[in-house]
């Protein structure tokens, strides 16, 4: 029997001879690998990659490169300690020299080993940053540009875009670009989708398109046909676009709401500068790559499925909030458009105020969620005047109509008694055989008594107007009110009752104390309603701002009486804000507008009496905040 011995392999003594065995042995194995050059040509190093798993060797105290997966640092003990001290890396392994050839095998094997976990690592690490960025990131935007960058560092891809479906699925819009070795500008635009572009051909399958090299007929093929590629955008920045991975992004139930598509994976992470770069450092897309893009883009899909439903939820509680609206200026006509013109008020007021530098403001910020809260607050500030009676929210004088015509109906009545007392004294006169010069008699009295109720009534007129009191007119409908008179068939009637009275007594204004109370209850019944409606936690405050637009700082207010550190600054602001359009809007029937600059002086007054915020007020006034459009022109 013989038995055949292998020579053993001589030790490699130097860096060079470590360089050279490593260059062929990478030769053998298949390994993709490049010599690291100075800038005099001297050897520094060689490269090694298989698949993303990427090995530099250099010597100890020698080229140190900014990128890598792992560092194999070749040298004398004494050098690697000198090289390793200087190091922060834990990716860093060492080898003696000399070392026998099969330890320096065994050392490779080991750094592409951790070279490839390292690098797996790293892409779980971007899954879950990813999933973490879809529960705090709501703009989908962001999110896809989080996730095209990481597709394209775990693949090297040197450029890559996000398109989206538009349109019912008709339209691709192009959405984010990146290309790392052109600054070209990427204006976003639409295409229809369709198999004649390679993204809508992989949105209409909802299938991966790996193109090895769109340079070459044989690299243009997928899905058993062979795509086409205009060059006139290559030509135009000087790039040349060879490997393409096309990555659909479905959704769990299968619709395909957009795609992401890389550009030349590379061997390193260099920008791609002269024609013999893409030649020479631009490779294929390898399958693993489309596995993890695959997983990638169905990230991209929840996010924009996660913004379509977050759109919808938005529109739904737009559209809510708008109807509510709608539903109030409806049952309110004379207070139509103050609603809007409020919330418009109070959100340039807010966004004012954010702009302030001054230290009363300097903690005051508000976030788009923030402005939207107040929005909704100050549009639905008003919603509680649904359990308010119509009649009482649209009285535009003292007694309402069905008490009006009531009073006027006593009044017809008692001239009829008049005319009726008249005829009878006719006809009594008649009777008697009285003189002809006594026959106006009757006449006379009748006309001086409809006279007098004539007086009355005019009387009862102006003091059911809303305007201030005044106190002659007062006193005369205590007057009128004593006033009694015998019916036809014998019965008595006063020509006002006690609530006609008390109304027509109300010193300002067209509400009793009773139903002005009633009024009042609307703010409590605002915010009854709103605290029954699961706003989240974005718009949580909503009722409470809402709630809170009638306090006052000095507690006077209602319907809390709360005072100055229970009532937040955003209600502060709609304060002033509803003040302010009560009284510049359009002349409504219980009062007239008033002027700008007296309803400023208005607010002023109430900010001497300790009722608003003055700090807010003057900023509503030095900005002049008030000349938002729509403002006081109700």
């Amino acid at each position: 029997m013989i038995t055949y011995m292998h020579a053993p392999e001589a030790p490699l003594v130097s860096f060079e001879d470590a360089v050279a065995w490593i260059v062929e042995h990478a030769t053998r194995e298949g390994l993709e690998h490049e010599r690291i050059h100075d800038f005099g040509g001297a050897c520094e190093g060689v490269k090694l990659a298989r698949g993303r798993a990427r090995v530099v060797v250099t010597r100890g105290g020698g080229f140190l490169p900014q990128e890598f997966g792992v560092l194999l640092v070749l040298g004398t003990s004494q050098a690697l300690a000198d090289a390793i001290a200087g190091l922060g890396s834990r990716r860093v392994l060492t080898q003696t020299l000399p070392t026998p050839a099969a330890l320096l095998r065994h050392s490779i094997r080991e750094a592409l080993a951790i070279a490839d976990a390292v690098g797996r690592a790293r892409v779980a690490d971007q899954l879950v940053e990813v999933g973490m960025a879809l529960n705090q990131v709501r703009d989908p935007r962001r999110v896809l540009a989080q996730i095209l960058g990481y597709a394209r560092e775990i693949t090297a891809a040197d450029a890559g875009s996000i398109y989206t479906v538009e349109d019912g699925g008709a339209q691709l819009r192009l959405m984010i670009a990146h290309n790392d070795s052109r600054d070209a500008d990427y204006t976003e635009f639409s295409f229809p989708v369709s198999e004649h572009s390679i993204v809508g051909a992989s949105v209409l399958s909802g299938r991966v398109i790996n193109l090895h090299d769109l340079y070459s007929s044989a690299g243009r093929t997928a899905l058993g046909r062979t795509f086409t590629h205009d060059r006139s955008l290559d030509e135009r920045f000087g790039y040349q676009t060879r490997s393409m991975l096309t990555v659909p992004m479905s959704t769990p139930e299968g619709e395909v709401l957009g795609a992401f598509q890389l550009i030349n994976a590379k061997r390193d992470r260099l920008p791609l500068r002269g024609p013999g770069d893409f030649d020479r450092r631009v490779v294929t897309f390898s399958e693993q790559d489309a596995l993890l893009c695959s997983s990638l883009a169905t990230q991209g899909a929840v996010a924009l499925e996660n913004a379509r439903l977050y759109r919808d939820i938005q529109e739904l509680f737009e559209g809510f909030v708008r109807a509510s609206v709608l539903a109030i200026e409806q049952r309110d006509p004379t207070t139509s458009g103050h609603s809007e013109r409020v919330a418009g008020l109070t959100l340039a007021l807010a966004r004012t105020l954010d702009r302030v530098v001054a230290p009363k403001f300097a903690d005051v910020r508000f976030s788009d969620e923030a402005l939207r809260e107040i929005e909704y607050a100050a549009l639905l500030h008003d919603f509680g005047k649904v359990g308010v009676r119509e009649e009482i929210l649209v009285k535009a004088k003292k007694l309402h109509p069905s008490q009006l015509a009531l009073v006027m109906a006593r009044f017809e009545h008692l001239r009829t008694v008049l005319k009726v007392r008249m005829l009878e004294a006719q006809l009594a006169r008649a009777r008697a055989g009285r003189a002809a010069d006594d026959d106006d008699a009757p006449q006379r009295e009748y006309a001086e008594a409809l006279a007098t109720v004539e007086e009355w009534r005019a009387v009862v007129a102006r003091a059911n107007e809303p305007s201030i009191l005044p106190e002659e007119v007062g006193s005369r409908i205590h007057v009128v009110a004593a006033q009694r008179f015998e019916t036809v068939d014998g019965g008595a009637v006063q020509l006002l009752d006690g609530p006609e009275l008390d109304a027509l007594l109300i010193r300002r204004g067209s509400l009793t104390p009773a139903e002005r109370r009633e009024v009042q209850s609307h703010v409590s019944h605002t915010y009854e309603f709103l605290s029954k409606i699961p706003w989240g936690r974005a718009l949580a405050r909503v009722p409470i701002i809402a709630g809170a637009h009638h306090e006052y700082l000095n507690g006077t207010g209602y319907p809390r009486g709360a005072s100055a550190p229970q009532i937040p600054i955003q209600a502060r602001m709609m304060t002033i804000a509803d003040i302010f359009d009560a009284l510049t809007a359009a002349d409504r029937p219980y009062k007239k507008a008033v002027p700008v600059d007296r309803a400023l002086d208005i607010l002023g007054l109430e900010a001497d009496a300790g009722k608003i915020d003055r700090d807010i007020l003057e900023v509503f006034i030095g900005a002049r905040v008030f000349e938002v459009p729509g403002a006081g022109d109700g």
